[in-house]
């Protein structure tokens, strides 16, 4: 069912993050706000507070601080670590309120406009560029530091997006990255900017792909096409999305949960894997109405010859098992190189020596 539902796709929808970018951020900037904290008390309290996270950012500022040398505090005490949807994660740290999230994190908290205008106007700088910007803050201090980070596109990303949209498929990017790093990854994959939708919180996927659920014709009489609707995703934040979807898709690089949420699972998170699955669901598809349709007209002419009185019973036999072998035969083009690999056997038998006979060694 899965199989025939991928060769009815009309409109992909894809996470941004871990999804057409491979998930491994790198530290493009990082400074400090005011003179409450160090460059290594940052990293050190970045790295705290990333620790306990799946997300791919905090494996990066982890990274950064081991990078520099600076290592978690092991007398330092973390309480009520957690994670705020589509913001970034909060805890206690020796007793402070710690906060490590975007841009609408520390807007909503009212830390944001506790910056001066050059530390503002850099971090639209640096969206602007594409980056992803973070901030660290302490309750009863404001933001203590800002960091960007960048995230690469996977390889075969512009392709696969490219194909889809040949093959007549609607393609859209949600994110809850900013605006700058959502325009800059689709313009890398070959994306139109009005296919992209930017700063989403978990319930905004979620809603957008229960109203294009709602436009798509997903039933019908039975000669209707159907127009079935696929997510896909790798993070936490992709969950609710995935199980709506009519087909979710999960890379198998990203969090247990969007895995456990979706109806397939790309093991090597390849996205070319993505576009094979389609296009071998829609010939998958053609291949079944082929069959019914040959097979309806050999019965039908079964029947006729039958009323005629020209159908013997040894005829009749010979082309229901006829019809049962060409439809099998017809299935097995499905199989990749099944063909070629058939072939490529054959001439490597032929090419082994023959052995001799034990009478032949006798004699």
């Amino acid at each position: 069912a899965r199989l025939e539902a991928l060769g009815s796709i009309k409109t992909v929808v894809f996470d941004k993050t871990g999804t057409l970018t491979k998930g491994k951020f790198q530290l493009l900037h990082l400074d400090t706000v005011g003179n409450q904290k160090t460059r290594r008390e940052v990293l050190a309290l970045l790295s705290l507070m990333e620790a306990p996270s799946s997300h791919p950012l905090a494996a990066t500022l982890i990274d950064a601080a081991k990078n520099e040398g600076v290592s978690r505090s092991k007398d330092s005490v973390v309480l009520g670590h957690s994670m705020l949807k589509g913001e970034g994660v909060t805890a206690i740290v020796d007793g402070e309120e710690v906060y490590v999230g975007n841009t609408r994190l520390v807007k909503r908290l009212g830390f944001y406009n506790e910056l001066d205008s050059e530390q503002r106007n850099k971090s639209i700088e640096w969206n602007d560029k594409g980056g992803t910007v973070g901030f660290l803050a302490i309750k009863g201090e404001g933001i203590v530091a800002m960091f960007c980070v960048a995230d690469g596109v996977r390889k075969e990303a512009r392709s696969v997006v490219t194909a889809l949209i040949n093959d007549g498929v609607n393609v859209l990017m949600l994110t809850g990255d900013g605006d700058g790093a959502a325009k800059a990854v689709a313009r890398d994959v070959g994306l139109p900017a009005e296919c992209v939708r930017s700063q989403f919180l978990p319930e905004d996927k979620l809603h957008c792909v229960a109203s294009l659920l709602g436009s798509s014709k997903r039933k019908g009489h039975i000669l209707a096409k159907k127009e079935l609707l696929l997510f896909c995703g790798d993070g936490v934040n992709d969950a609710p999305a995935l199980t709506i979807a009519d087909v979710g898709v999960a890379m198998g690089e990203g969090a247990a949960i969007a895995m456990e949420m979706s109806d397939v699972t790309l093991m090597d998170s390849n996205l070319s894997k993505l576009l094979f699955s389609l296009r071998i669901g829609a010939k998958v598809i053609t291949t079944v109405k082929e069959n019914i349709a040959f097979s309806v007209f050999v019965k039908l002419i079964v029947i006729a010859l039958t009323f005629a009185g020209k159908m013997s019973l040894l005829a009749a036999i010979a082309s229901d098992v006829g019809v049962m072998l060409l439809v099998s035969i017809n299935g097995m083009k499905l199989l990749p190189g099944g063909t070629e690999l058939c072939c490529k056997r054959r001439r490597a038998y032929r090419k082994l020596p023959l052995m001799s006979s034990p009478r032949s060694e006798i004699v």
